[in-house]
């Protein structure tokens, strides 16, 4: 393994378990939906699944009952523990990296499935991602995250595009999509000091003291309310693209 991916997957062994408590406080429940929308839809139950870049196995337990072998593949080993957690006797744990695994034979699963995956950026990359199965592909990503007091003085996540850009090699490679959203709100009361503690590095005091009189006026608390989409892009594969890869 190269110096890099011995990098990365330290890094996400280091992060597995701050990683695995993030996804257990989420209060959204995308897991159970889209488990139920890929039923209603007859994409599940599937023989074959890939979870690409697995990690903790968010969607481990709400969609291995409707596979009959699930394999959960994930460059980090501690990763590949917490997700073990939840497996059933159906469930197989692949401990490589996604550029090692799609780059060997492929295996051409029936269903080829990756959420919120880092290491997918590139038009190569989908187009491994592709080649694994010989059916059905889902790409699952957020798309909005924003809120009324945070959002605007930060910087908008570059990762929250990645979707359209998917979108675009699709087009370009010829494969139709189609796309399901999944939209969510929370809403949660915030103090005036958390807002200045959260911000102190980022701003000087005077514009630090004019965002928090616009944010908060004379209050102390303030209501905010969060955001969320997610979207699920999602196609069959023709079959050129594991007859010849082109």
């Amino acid at each position: 393994m190269s110096e890099y991916l011995n990098d990365l997957e330290l890094f996400w062994n280091n992060f597995a378990e701050e990683y695995e408590a993030i996804q257990q406080e989420s209060p959204f429940p995308i897991a159970e939906d889209l488990r139920d929308f890929l039923l209603a839809e007859k994409i599940l139950p599937c023989q074959t699944f890939l979870d690409l870049a697995g990690g903790s196995g968010r969607y481990l337990s709400t969609f291995q009952e409707y596979v009959k072998k699930y394999d959960l593949l994930d460059i980090s080993q501690e990763m590949l523990k917490l997700a073990a957690k939840k497996a059933d006797t159906n469930v197989q744990f692949i401990n490589q990296a996604q550029e090692v695994f799609l780059n060997r034979k492929k295996k051409n699963y029936d269903l080829v499935f990756s959420a919120m995956n880092p290491a997918l950026q590139t038009k190569a990359d989908l187009l491994d991602f592709c080649q694994a199965s010989k059916d059905w592909c889902l790409l699952l990503r957020v798309v909005k995250d924003e809120d009324q007091l945070f959002s605007s003085y930060e910087e908008k996540n570059p990762d929250l595009l990645l979707n359209e850009r998917y979108k675009t090699f699709l087009d370009e490679m010829q494969i139709s999509y189609q796309t399901k959203r999944f939209s969510y709100t929370k809403h949660e009361e915030f103090s005036r000091e958390f807002f200045q503690e959260y911000f102190a590095e980022d701003f000087s005091l005077t514009e630090l003291a004019e965002i928090t009189e616009k944010a908060f006026g004379e209050s102390q608390q303030k209501s905010n309310q969060q955001f969320l989409d997610f979207e699920l892009i999602y196609f069959h594969v023709p079959k050129t693209y594991n007859e010849n890869g082109s």
